[in-house]
Formats: C-alpha cells, structure tokens, sequence
C-alpha cells in the first residue's frame, strides 16, 4: 500500500509539471537573437495572435520548411535549467495538420496585391545589447520609442500622403515574402550593427521580415525603409 501511494505521488508530481498545448508553426525559419545569431522558429498559441519566435526545440518533431503546422505538444518545466538553457521542455504528442505553404516557389508578382492585404501596421524595430529603437507607423499615427518596455512613446500625425508613399512602395514586394529576402550584410552578427527587421501588420497576418543589418536592408524593401527612418526623423 505504501509502494502504490508512492508511485500515486510520483504520477501526480510529474503530472503538476507538465501540460498539452496546441501549437501552430510557421511555414519559414527566421533569424533570431538567443546565445548567438540563430534560425528560429516562429510559433503562435492562436491563428489570431502575432507569430513570436520560439528558441526551443521540440522533441520528436521534424521541421520540414515550406509547410504550416498545428501540433499538440507536452510542455514540462524544468527544475534548475542551466544558465543559458530554457526552463520549459516541449515534446511532440501528435501532428494536428501539414499544409503546404502555397506562395512558396511562386513568382513574387503573382502575389496578392497590396491593397487586397488591407495594411494596418509597419513596425520598424532595430536593437543591439545596449541599443534598441522602434518606429511604428499607420493611416493615423507615426511612433517612436527608445524604450524596449514600449512605455514610453512619442508621436506625431501621419498624413495620408504619406501613407499612400509607405504602402506604394510594397507594391512591387508582396508582403508574404518579406521573410525570403536576403541581406546583403551580416555586421550584426558581431555587433558592428543593429539588429533590424521589419513588420507588416494586416487585419488577417504579421509578415516579419528575416533580419538585417540596420541601415543596409535588402534591396526589395530598402525605399521603404528609407522612408520610415526619414518620417520618424523629427520625432524626439
């Protein structure tokens, strides 16, 4: 009887550290900022919610670019990770779905116009260990902050010159492929330069682009850019 209340014991311990989540993936890696520069992947708890980076790997489960999935994973906390180690544990329990992502391999100007993706946001975020800077830019309002809590904000009216300029230049880059450009330098992998990437914002997505060196983006995005860092200029 005290073997079973033992093994009971055990069984609800484990138990109390672990749980099941679902668990949707991207179709593509990204650069990320952990340890070192890496490629991580993105993730989200909701099809509603904004894609975050996720510095882990699962257990059991076999990245193939290129598709989207759902999963149902087991999350265990760890006791006493090491320093530079996660405190979560994620395992695969069962592959919900696989899609194929279908922009892949297509020609970027067969894509979706921009006016059909209805833009509601461009984030501009560039930041080092010590540094970090954001602008933030819709129809209504450009913002700018050097506080990385993002309490901290200043702002100033966007005209709709403006916001007709920033979105005529996604014209010709379909936003869904911002994340497939390539930088043309990589200073940022030993602080030479910021970290910096763009976001594009719509009613339905958030489209982040792979990350740059700041002030030198990929071609396809680099008016754009440009642009952004001029309006947000006389913001203090």
């Amino acid at each position: 009887m005290h073997k079973f209340g033992l093994i009971l014991s055990l069984v609800f311990l484990f138990s109390s550290c672990q749980e099941t989540k679902q668990i949707y993936i991207a179709s593509h890696l990204t650069d990320c900022e952990g340890v070192a520069p890496q490629k991580c992947m993105l993730i989200k708890s909701r099809p509603s919610e904004e894609w975050s980076y996720f510095y882990d790997t699962i257990e059991g489960f076999s990245y193939e670019e290129g598709y989207f999935y759902e999963l149902e994973v087991a999350v265990t906390r760890i006791e006493n990770p090491p320093a530079d180690g996660s405190s979560l544990q994620y395992s695969l329990l069962k592959i919900l779905s696989k899609e194929k992502d279908q922009t892949v391999g297509q020609n970027m100007t067969h894509s979706t116009p921009i006016q059909q993706q209805e833009v509601s946001d461009i984030v501009y975020e560039a930041s080092t260990r010590g540094s970090f800077f954001q602008i933030k830019i819709n129809k209504d309002l450009i913002q700018k902050t050097k506080d990385r809590s993002l309490k901290e904000i200043n702002s100033k009216k966007c005209s709709k010159e403006d916001w007709d300029t920033i979105l005529s230049f996604l014209k010709n880059t379909p936003i869904e492929k911002i994340g497939d450009l390539t930088p043309p330098t990589d200073k940022r992998a030993t602080d030479a330069a910021l970290h910096a990437k763009l976001k594009i914002i719509t009613k339905t997505n958030t489209y982040t682009s792979i990350g740059f060196d700041h002030g030198n983006p990929p071609d396809e995005i680099k008016q754009l850019v440009k642009t952004i860092l001029s309006l947000s200029e006389s913001i203090e």
